[in-house]
């Protein structure tokens, strides 16, 4: 009887295990399920059109250097409201209602008052824990996830999860095995990524998950909340949950791609990346554009995005995924701390403190003030809602004066920006290219931007560009006047590629020039080889019989060797006998010898088999 006691109550603890529900973020939970996505829609927040702190005003939080301290400021008045020590702050300053929140290398999460800054609490998180990031929202609550792997390794990490009220009190905390992407609190629910492919959404009073989202396209790398609703994806492709809750996770992402080179295409941080808890360099290397639900889908406002790279900012439009560029400025500042979008407006601050604001679509700088506080490095911005003082606008130089200018700044500092506003020169064409040529043939003009500037050119030849190309080569070698052609390397393969029959002249005109060197000499050898035209055939065969044994060539015999290949190729009978000649007689230069011999033998070959 005792063992049939035992039996049933082992199976009825097997049977109550079972049916007990998953705990949140259980990687055998089911995802996409239709009912979870109507929970998630019930709860969806109203959209968030004023700032997230309780003052109602729009506010400014920089943080400066040596020593690091957080200033608020109001963008309203130009003013500094109030300014507290933050010297062991290692996170970036996240806005939440009544408090400004930090994650402080000593005292853990520190939260300030909004009004006064002043420290109200502090809140450690679990021993062995590493802090990833937060979010707030106009409750005061803060969504706080946390990390440790287990030996060091990121295989076994276990990611925490810890809902704080107000006044610093724990309201409930989760572990999982697993990485967590630092959340977004809304008014209505967490969202948290999760292992790369989940949005899961959790509750804001009890650790119950609401439901989760998998994508199957791309990541979920980001989450963020816009005053047009709530986004999420990865540089691959952006969803409107939205839309995913409305038409399920298959639906085409908003996606960007362009021919320029060097394009990130990265909306906002990665909040996987401990890197970016903290302000830093990355955060001037993203995209920026107004994110809308539409009937066809996600897009952006206006069809418009910036692309901001340090203190230069690239504007373009956006058709069917294809960006094209179409303005582009440079601040005048040392350098900018932060820079984040609100609406159809760019807003950016300074490394010194000042605040400006530039339009979308145009690239028009609409408002900017004078420098506020010095020594800043970074800065969260709550400005929803706010629109700037009436001012003078400034609008931005034409596309092709602003590349230029980007290229050619001194400031050494920025060679990403230099090679992106070459690419895309190369891409512009047409009057683009005079700037890229006048760029190679400028004295002043940096090695580096000399080197890229005719990569660009060689990769992406333009055919607009040809009379340019012709000009560049046509001047002739004068030693009294001090003239001679310009560029002859790359505009003989820029010529080569586009297979420029009008370029020939002027080519085989190169070709006999005593003032052209050997390596000029073999890039026009070339060209003319790829062009392929009848008219090099003779000039070929004539420069071979006349300097088949000249001792010059002896150290650099590359160019003779394609002009035998050239004539190989294009040739007849008539150049077969001349090359047969050359490899018998015993003037022509060893190594000439060698290749002509080389390319006869396999000819004899290829004859014979067949």
């Amino acid at each position: 009887m005792k063992k049939y006691l035992l039996y049933v109550i082992t199976i009825i603890s097997l049977v109550s295990a079972a049916c007990k529900p998953l705990p949140p973020f259980h990687q055998d939970r089911e995802a996409n399920k239709s009912e979870q996505f109507s929970a998630i829609k019930n709860r969806l927040p109203d959209s968030v059109k004023t700032p997230l702190n309780s003052t109602g005003k729009p506010i400014i939080i920089m943080q400066t250097k040596m020593p690091r301290a957080a200033v608020c400021v109001s963008p309203e008045t130009g003013k500094v409201l109030w300014k507290t020590a933050t010297p062991s702050a290692v996170s970036r300053y996240t806005i939440s209602g009544t408090i400004v929140a930090y994650y402080d290398s000593k005292k853990g999460i520190t939260a300030l008052d909004i009004q006064t800054g002043n420290e109200l609490w502090t809140s450690k998180l679990k021993p062995g824990r590493e802090f990833l990031g937060m979010s707030g929202d106009q409750s005061g609550k803060l969504a706080v996830v946390s990390y440790s792997k287990q030996g060091g390794s990121a295989l076994n990490q276990i990611s925490e999860l810890t809902l704080l009220s107000s006044g610093g009190k724990v309201i409930y905390s989760v572990d999982t095995q697993g990485r967590m992407g630092w959340p977004l609190l809304s008014s209505r629910f967490i969202a948290v990524p999760y292992r790369s492919q989940y949005l899961v959404f959790m509750d804001l009073s009890k650790p119950i998950e609401i439901g989760r989202i998998h994508v199957k396209k791309g990541e979920v790398r980001f989450v963020k909340q816009t005053e047009n609703g709530i986004f999420f994806g990865d540089k691959s492709g952006t969803y409107s949950l939205a839309e995913v809750l409305k038409k399920g996770s298959d639906i085409k992402t908003l996606t960007v791609s362009s021919e320029i080179k060097n394009l990130e295409y990265k909306f906002a941080a990665d909040h996987y990346s401990s890197i970016m808890k903290d302000y830093s360099a990355y955060d001037l290397r993203m995209m920026h554009g107004n994110f809308i639900s539409t009937e066809k889908g996600t897009d952006f406002s206006g069809n418009s995005i910036v692309f901001n790279l340090f203190r230069y900012f690239f504007g373009f439009s956006v058709n069917n995924g294809k960006g094209v560029l179409k303005w582009a400025v440079r601040v005048e500042a040392e350098n900018l701390a932060a820079v984040e979008s609100f609406g159809d407006r760019l807003f950016y601050i300074t490394a010194s403190g000042a605040i400006g604001a530039l339009n979308i679509s145009s690239g028009e700088i609409i408002w900017k003030t004078e420098d506020i506080v010095e020594n800043i490095r970074g800065a969260t911005l709550d400005l929803n809602g706010f629109t700037p003082p009436a001012s003078s606008t400034t609008a931005p130089m034409s596309l092709l004066d602003s590349l230029t200018a980007v290229a050619n700044d001194v400031d050494t500092r920025f060679p990403l920006a230099k090679r992106f506003a070459i690419d895309a020169l190369a891409v512009v064409g047409g009057a683009g290219v005079a700037r890229l040529l006048s760029m190679i043939t400028d004295p002043r003009s940096s090695s580096e931007l000399k080197e890229k500037a005719e990569k660009d050119l060689i990769e992406r030849p333009d055919p607009k560009g040809l009379p340019l190309y012709l000009n560049l080569i046509s001047t002739s070698f004068d030693f009294i006047n001090k003239t001679r052609p310009k560029a002859i390397i790359v505009m003989s393969k820029v010529l080569a590629k586009l297979k420029s029959p009008e370029a020939v002249p002027l080519l085989l005109k190169l070709l006999v020039s005593p003032d052209i060197n050997i390596k000029e000499l073999n890039a026009v050898v070339e060209a003319l080889i790829e062009i392929g035209d009848q008219r090099a055939v003779r000039p070929f065969r004539e420069f071979l019989l006349a300097y088949r044994a000249d001792p010059e060539f002896a150290r650099d015999i590359h160019p003779l060797q394609k002009m035998a290949e050239g004539l190989f190729k294009m040739g007849k009978s008539a150049e077969r006998q001349v090359l047969t000649f050359l490899s018998e007689d015993p003037r022509t230069l060893p190594r000439l010898q060698e290749y002509i011999l080389r390319m006869l033998k396999k000819t004899r070959v290829s004859t014979a088999k067949k």
